[in-house]
Protein backbone atom coordinates (compact mmCIF):
# COMPACT_ATOMS: atom_id res chain seq x y z
CA UNK A 1 0.00 0.00 0.00
CA UNK A 2 1.20 3.36 -0.98
CA UNK A 3 1.60 6.42 1.80
CA UNK A 4 1.77 6.00 5.39
CA UNK A 5 -0.90 5.15 7.39
CA UNK A 6 -2.22 7.56 10.35
CA UNK A 7 -2.42 5.59 13.65
CA UNK A 8 -4.53 7.52 16.05
CA UNK A 9 -3.69 5.88 19.82
CA UNK A 10 -5.59 7.26 22.48
CA UNK A 11 -3.28 9.70 25.06
CA UNK A 12 -4.10 11.84 27.86
CA UNK A 13 -3.74 15.82 25.72
CA UNK A 14 -2.87 15.63 22.23
CA UNK A 15 0.66 17.10 23.22
CA UNK A 16 1.31 14.13 24.97
CA UNK A 17 3.08 10.67 24.05
CA UNK A 18 1.91 8.93 27.13
CA UNK A 19 0.20 6.28 25.44
CA UNK A 20 -2.16 4.05 27.49
CA UNK A 21 -4.59 2.19 26.00
CA UNK A 22 -4.55 -1.19 25.87
CA UNK A 23 -6.50 -1.65 22.71
CA UNK A 24 -4.26 0.50 20.69
CA UNK A 25 -0.88 -1.32 21.88
CA UNK A 26 -2.87 -4.44 20.36
CA UNK A 27 -3.08 -2.56 17.12
CA UNK A 28 0.44 -0.75 17.31
CA UNK A 29 1.97 -4.11 17.41
CA UNK A 30 0.68 -5.32 14.80
CA UNK A 31 1.38 -3.04 12.14
CA UNK A 32 5.06 -3.55 13.55
CA UNK A 33 4.73 -7.45 13.08
CA UNK A 34 3.45 -6.67 9.55
CA UNK A 35 6.15 -4.16 8.80
CA UNK A 36 3.77 -1.41 7.95
CA UNK A 37 4.86 2.07 7.90
CA UNK A 38 2.97 4.40 10.18
CA UNK A 39 2.58 7.97 12.01
CA UNK A 40 1.35 7.91 15.45
CA UNK A 41 -1.20 10.87 16.11
CA UNK A 42 -2.21 11.41 20.03
CA UNK A 43 -5.78 11.65 20.02
CA UNK A 44 -7.55 12.04 22.99
CA UNK A 45 -11.51 10.67 24.18
CA UNK A 46 -13.01 13.73 23.28
CA UNK A 47 -11.52 13.62 19.79
CA UNK A 48 -12.51 10.32 19.04
CA UNK A 49 -16.15 11.64 20.22
CA UNK A 50 -16.03 14.75 17.87
CA UNK A 51 -13.32 15.10 15.25
CA UNK A 52 -12.69 11.77 14.42
CA UNK A 53 -16.37 10.72 14.25
CA UNK A 54 -17.20 13.54 12.01
CA UNK A 55 -14.08 13.09 9.52
CA UNK A 56 -14.70 9.30 9.76
CA UNK A 57 -18.52 9.91 9.11
CA UNK A 58 -18.38 7.25 11.66
CA UNK A 59 -20.20 8.50 14.98
CA UNK A 60 -19.08 5.37 17.14
CA UNK A 61 -15.08 5.26 16.23
CA UNK A 62 -13.16 4.28 19.00
CA UNK A 63 -9.60 3.73 20.07
CA UNK A 64 -7.66 2.24 18.22
CA UNK A 65 -8.34 3.83 14.74
CA UNK A 66 -6.18 4.11 11.36
CA UNK A 67 -6.77 6.15 8.54
CA UNK A 68 -5.57 4.83 5.02
CA UNK A 69 -4.19 7.16 2.38
CA UNK A 70 -7.27 7.14 0.84
CA UNK A 71 -8.87 8.87 3.65
CA UNK A 72 -10.63 5.85 4.92
CA UNK A 73 -11.14 5.23 9.00
CA UNK A 74 -10.87 1.35 10.25
CA UNK A 75 -11.40 0.67 13.95
CA UNK A 76 -11.50 -1.58 16.78
CA UNK A 77 -8.48 -3.71 17.09
CA UNK A 78 -9.21 -7.06 16.14
CA UNK A 79 -11.07 -5.50 12.74
CA UNK A 80 -7.46 -3.51 12.31
CA UNK A 81 -5.77 -7.01 12.39
CA UNK A 82 -8.21 -8.59 9.96
CA UNK A 83 -7.26 -6.13 7.69
CA UNK A 84 -3.40 -5.94 8.30
CA UNK A 85 -3.72 -9.66 7.77
CA UNK A 86 -5.20 -9.70 4.39
CA UNK A 87 -3.61 -6.88 3.16
CA UNK A 88 -0.59 -7.61 3.99
CA UNK A 89 0.13 -11.50 2.54
CA UNK A 90 3.08 -11.24 2.16
CA UNK A 91 4.42 -10.52 5.75
CA UNK A 92 4.16 -13.26 8.69
CA UNK A 93 0.77 -14.16 9.84
CA UNK A 94 -0.33 -12.50 13.07
CA UNK A 95 -2.69 -15.57 14.06
CA UNK A 96 -0.46 -18.70 12.84
CA UNK A 97 2.08 -18.41 15.48
CA UNK A 98 4.60 -19.87 13.16
CA UNK A 99 6.29 -17.44 11.57
CA UNK A 100 5.14 -18.04 8.20
CA UNK A 101 3.59 -15.38 5.43
CA UNK A 102 0.32 -15.16 5.42
CA UNK A 103 0.20 -15.95 1.77
CA UNK A 104 1.78 -19.59 2.87
CA UNK A 105 -0.30 -19.99 5.52
CA UNK A 106 -3.26 -22.55 5.52
CA UNK A 107 -6.71 -21.09 5.63
CA UNK A 108 -7.95 -23.60 8.57
CA UNK A 109 -4.34 -22.84 10.31
CA UNK A 110 -5.23 -19.06 10.36
CA UNK A 111 -8.53 -19.55 11.35
CA UNK A 112 -8.10 -21.66 14.65
CA UNK A 113 -5.41 -19.06 15.55
CA UNK A 114 -7.73 -16.11 15.05
CA UNK A 115 -10.30 -17.66 16.92
CA UNK A 116 -8.05 -18.20 19.34
CA UNK A 117 -7.02 -15.12 19.53
CA UNK A 118 -10.67 -13.41 19.70
CA UNK A 119 -11.39 -15.39 22.69
CA UNK A 120 -8.32 -14.04 24.55
CA UNK A 121 -9.02 -10.96 22.94
CA UNK A 122 -13.21 -10.88 24.75
CA UNK A 123 -11.51 -12.23 28.22
CA UNK A 124 -8.03 -11.07 29.32
CA UNK A 125 -8.41 -8.70 27.11
CA UNK A 126 -11.33 -7.10 27.96
CA UNK A 127 -12.25 -4.31 30.38
CA UNK A 128 -15.57 -5.82 31.36
CA UNK A 129 -16.24 -4.81 35.18
CA UNK A 130 -17.91 -8.28 35.77
CA UNK A 131 -14.40 -10.20 35.17
CA UNK A 132 -11.81 -7.95 34.56
CA UNK A 133 -9.52 -5.69 36.93
CA UNK A 134 -6.93 -3.66 35.16
CA UNK A 135 -8.92 -0.58 34.33
CA UNK A 136 -10.30 -0.69 37.68
CA UNK A 137 -6.51 -1.35 39.06
CA UNK A 138 -4.86 1.51 37.23
CA UNK A 139 -7.87 4.11 37.09
CA UNK A 140 -6.24 6.22 39.78
CA UNK A 141 -3.17 6.61 37.85
CA UNK A 142 -4.97 7.29 34.75
CA UNK A 143 -6.96 9.42 36.26
CA UNK A 144 -3.91 11.90 37.16
CA UNK A 145 -2.94 12.08 33.57
CA UNK A 146 -5.50 13.18 31.99
CA UNK A 147 -5.46 17.19 31.09
CA UNK A 148 -7.39 20.14 30.10
CA UNK A 149 -10.63 21.25 31.66
CA UNK A 150 -12.53 20.43 29.16
CA UNK A 151 -11.45 16.92 28.11
CA UNK A 152 -10.97 16.31 32.76
CA UNK A 153 -14.61 17.49 32.87
CA UNK A 154 -15.73 14.65 30.22
CA UNK A 155 -13.40 11.79 32.06
CA UNK A 156 -14.76 12.41 35.56
CA UNK A 157 -18.42 12.79 34.47
CA UNK A 158 -21.15 10.44 34.19
CA UNK A 159 -21.46 10.36 31.24
CA UNK A 160 -18.35 8.71 30.93
CA UNK A 161 -18.81 6.34 33.93
CA UNK A 162 -21.85 6.04 34.68
CA UNK A 163 -24.27 7.36 38.29
CA UNK A 164 -21.13 8.24 40.55
CA UNK A 165 -19.04 5.80 38.81
CA UNK A 166 -15.91 8.50 38.88
CA UNK A 167 -15.94 8.25 42.71
CA UNK A 168 -16.67 4.41 42.87
CA UNK A 169 -13.76 3.50 40.95
CA UNK A 170 -11.32 5.94 43.23
CA UNK A 171 -13.08 4.04 45.72
CA UNK A 172 -12.30 0.52 45.51
CA UNK A 173 -10.27 -1.60 47.42
CA UNK A 174 -6.97 -1.69 45.67
CA UNK A 175 -5.34 -4.57 47.69
CA UNK A 176 -8.15 -6.73 46.79
CA UNK A 177 -7.19 -5.31 42.84
CA UNK A 178 -4.12 -6.41 43.10
CA UNK A 179 -4.87 -9.99 44.67
CA UNK A 180 -7.43 -10.33 41.94
CA UNK A 181 -5.16 -8.84 38.92
CA UNK A 182 -2.08 -11.44 40.22
CA UNK A 183 -4.60 -14.55 39.45
CA UNK A 184 -5.44 -12.85 36.52
CA UNK A 185 -1.42 -13.24 35.30
CA UNK A 186 -0.67 -17.05 36.66
CA UNK A 187 -2.78 -19.08 34.07
CA UNK A 188 0.04 -16.70 31.89
CA UNK A 189 2.79 -18.22 33.99
CA UNK A 190 1.45 -21.77 33.84
CA UNK A 191 1.25 -21.63 29.88
CA UNK A 192 4.88 -20.40 29.66
CA UNK A 193 6.01 -23.03 31.65
CA UNK A 194 4.46 -25.84 29.50
CA UNK A 195 6.15 -24.19 26.40
CA UNK A 196 9.86 -22.76 27.23
CA UNK A 197 11.22 -20.38 24.76
CA UNK A 198 7.85 -20.28 22.94
CA UNK A 199 4.79 -17.38 22.95
CA UNK A 200 1.08 -17.86 23.52
CA UNK A 201 0.29 -17.62 19.79
CA UNK A 202 3.35 -19.67 19.45
CA UNK A 203 6.96 -20.52 18.19
CA UNK A 204 6.68 -16.88 16.97
CA UNK A 205 4.53 -14.37 18.58
CA UNK A 206 0.94 -13.20 17.18
CA UNK A 207 -2.00 -11.36 17.72
CA UNK A 208 -2.62 -13.75 21.06
CA UNK A 209 0.55 -11.95 22.45
CA UNK A 210 -0.32 -8.43 21.10
CA UNK A 211 -3.75 -8.77 23.19
CA UNK A 212 -1.80 -9.84 26.45
CA UNK A 213 0.75 -7.45 25.66
CA UNK A 214 -1.12 -4.38 25.07
CA UNK A 215 -2.93 -5.41 28.99
CA UNK A 216 0.50 -5.23 30.30
CA UNK A 217 1.50 -2.12 28.06
CA UNK A 218 -1.16 -0.59 29.49
CA UNK A 219 -0.39 -1.20 33.57
CA UNK A 220 3.35 -0.17 32.65
CA UNK A 221 2.77 3.13 30.75
CA UNK A 222 0.65 3.90 33.90
CA UNK A 223 2.84 2.19 37.06
CA UNK A 224 5.64 0.62 36.25
CA UNK A 225 6.41 -0.05 39.86
CA UNK A 226 2.71 -1.79 40.49
CA UNK A 227 3.23 -3.25 37.31
CA UNK A 228 6.58 -5.11 38.18
CA UNK A 229 5.27 -6.64 41.65
CA UNK A 230 2.39 -7.83 38.97
CA UNK A 231 3.61 -9.57 36.11
CA UNK A 232 7.32 -9.61 36.05
CA UNK A 233 7.64 -11.04 39.36
CA UNK A 234 5.08 -13.17 39.06
CA UNK A 235 7.68 -15.91 37.38
CA UNK A 236 10.56 -16.07 35.23
CA UNK A 237 8.88 -17.46 31.55
CA UNK A 238 6.66 -14.62 32.08
CA UNK A 239 9.12 -11.51 32.60
CA UNK A 240 11.39 -13.24 30.04
CA UNK A 241 8.07 -13.07 27.13
CA UNK A 242 7.41 -9.59 28.38
CA UNK A 243 11.35 -8.51 27.85
CA UNK A 244 11.48 -10.40 24.01
CA UNK A 245 8.45 -8.45 22.97
CA UNK A 246 9.24 -5.18 24.93
CA UNK A 247 12.82 -5.17 22.61
CA UNK A 248 11.32 -6.57 19.60
CA UNK A 249 10.91 -4.24 16.26
CA UNK A 250 14.15 -2.23 17.09
CA UNK A 251 13.04 -1.76 20.85
CA UNK A 252 10.60 -0.16 19.86
CA UNK A 253 7.50 -1.23 23.12
CA UNK A 254 10.97 -0.34 25.69
CA UNK A 255 11.64 3.08 24.17
CA UNK A 256 7.95 3.88 24.43
CA UNK A 257 8.28 2.42 28.22
CA UNK A 258 11.27 4.87 28.82
CA UNK A 259 9.84 7.74 27.65
CA UNK A 260 7.42 7.73 30.42
CA UNK A 261 9.87 7.04 32.87
CA UNK A 262 11.37 10.01 32.47
CA UNK A 263 8.46 12.36 31.85
CA UNK A 264 7.55 11.23 35.18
Amino acid sequence: MDGIIKFYDLAPSTSSTHYFSPNTWKTRMGLLHKGVEFETIPATLLDFRRDLARRSNQPHIAAPAIELPDGTFIYDSFRIAEWLENTYPDAPSLFTGDGKLSCDARPEHIIVGKNYARMIDLGLGASKPEWAVWFDLFFPQLDKLIAGDEHRAYFISDARHGPQGYQKLLALDRQELIRRAKMNVQPLVQVLREHPNEYFQGTHPGQVDYVIFGRYAYCRMLDAKLTKEIWNDQGEELNNWIQRLSQAHDRHAQQMFDSCALID
